[in-house]
């Protein structure tokens, strides 16, 4: 080993100095560079509940991070140790979730429960409870479980700690990572964008395993807020979107050209330029299908500009806020296959329009639950055709059948459905969703 002088360990590493806020290409000085990569992961604060050895080992984390301003391999340190506190953060949660007592359900035989004191005792108990085929008992469901990640993951997605189907397929990379870390076979070296990216989904992780969303986060978002907003459309396709303000202050727009439009009210998620969680979807809503990104839901119309003023001021509806994950659709395959719909309105169909297969799936998103019974009909492609997670996609099946027997499905998951009955509405124009009767 090269022993190396003080001065020399104090100076900046040009690799990371590379790293600047417009990409490659450039250089920063070394005072930038400490600001910069620091105010990567400076926001990423853990919940007040977070167990402490979960949040002593996430701030050491964010306190070497700073110095890989002066060595360019902490990047790659704090990385795999990120991916190693994924681990650590479901052993603590499990801990204070079981509160000293687990239980197993074996085959033919009452369930038996055992106090553990630390995860220690919970290992050792899983593997000889394993080897009887017993099965850890969550709630009202019983599961795998041998104490290892696996079964860890398993067990925080069956006690509703973690949500979302598509950050399932991120919690899926992130142990295959830390299973190539804990039991590496090579060599590799992670940057500062790398490695602030797995701190950033590791703070999300353990924020969502105490109960916190992250606003405007990646992986376990915060509800949106829905705003009330007005959908408009003319005979030539044209459509527009403005807030219910636009409607009831005055108006620049209003002019004989307005005539021509249609409205309708509903409650949903305002444009933001530069959000990421725009809907991109907005013009293609439909109150028989859910064609828009995220939910939006039908007040009013459709009427004229001067229709929906007045209802606007006479009503006064509010905006909320909505959680769009671990949605529930119904897709229906007869002849064609439709877009996705909402149980309550599928519920509320005439029975003439009940025929051919019906789906029941989880997603986050409509086109995910579309995708994925779109994909199931080739068997080679690796949908799931059953009841559970799809390996293939962000979805999770939840029945197929009859109209009733899809229905029942997300009753299961749901709870009872309420039939709605809507006015058909939707906007003309349609770019992600032409195929609709």
């Amino acid at each position: 080993m090269e022993i190396r002088p003080l001065e020399e360990l104090r100076a900046a590493d040009d690799l990371s100095l590379a790293f600047t806020p417009c990409g490659l290409g450039g250089r920063m000085t070394p005072e930038d560079a400490t600001e910069f990569q620091q105010r990567q992961i400076a926001d990423c604060d853990l919940a007040e509940g977070v167990a402490a050895g979960t949040r002593d080992s996430f701030e050491r984390l964010r306190t070497v991070f700073a110095y890989g301003v002066l060595c360019y391999d902490v990047y790659t340190m704090v990385g795999d140790q990120a991916l190693l506190i994924y681990e650590q953060a479901l052993r603590d949660r499990f801990m204070e979730w079981c509160s000293g007592t687990i239980t197993f359900r074996l085959p033919q035989a009452p369930d038996v429960s055992y106090t553990v004191t630390s995860y220690d005792d919970v290992k050792k108990r899983a593997d000889k409870m394993t080897r009887q085929r017993a099965k850890l008992v969550v709630d009202t469901h019983a599961i795998e479980f041998n104490g290892m990640l696996h079964g860890l993951r398993l067990w925080a997605r069956t006690a509703g700690l973690l949500r979302g189907r598509r950050s399932r397929a991120v919690e899926d990379a992130l142990a295959k990572l830390r299973n190539h870390v804990a039991h590496p076979s090579g060599h590799h070296v992670d940057t500062p964008v790398g490695a602030a990216r797995t701190v950033r989904d590791l703070a999300e992780l353990i924020n969502q395993l105490w109960g916190q969303a992250t606003p405007d986060g990646r992986l376990y978002p915060a509800p949106l807020h829905r705003e009330i907003t007005v959908l408009s459309w003319n005979g030539s396709g044209r459509a527009r979107m403005e807030p219910a303000g636009a409607l009831t202050a005055s108006d620049p727009m209003e002019d004989d050209e307005s005539d021509a439009y249609q409205y309708v009210v509903v409650r949903a998620i305002p444009f933001i330029p530069g959000s990421r969680w725009n809907d991109a979807h907005w013009a293609e809503f439909d109150t028989r299908y859910d064609t828009t990104r995220f939910p939006t839901d039908y007040l009013w119309g459709p009427g004229t500009r001067e229709e929906a003023r007045a209802w606007l001021e006479r009503e006064r509806p509010e905006g909320d806020s909505v959680d769009f994950t671990d949605r529930v659709f119904l897709v229906q395959d007869h002849g064609r296959l439709w877009p996705p719909m909402r149980p309550a309105v599928a519920a509320g169909l005439p029975e003439a329009e009940r025929a051919g297969v019906w789906h029941a799936v989880r997603a986050d998103f409509p086109d995910d639950a579309f995708a994925h019974v779109r994909g199931s009909r080739d068997r080679s492609t690796g949908h799931a055709r059953h009841p559970g997670d799809c390996p293939a996609c962000s979805a999770e099946v939840l029945g197929s059948g009859t109209h009733d027997e899809a229905l029942r499905a997300a009753a299961t998951a749901l709870g009872p459905i309420q039939a709605v009955h809507l006015p058909s509405v939707r906007l003309p124009s349609s770019i992600f969703w032409p195929d609709r009767p």
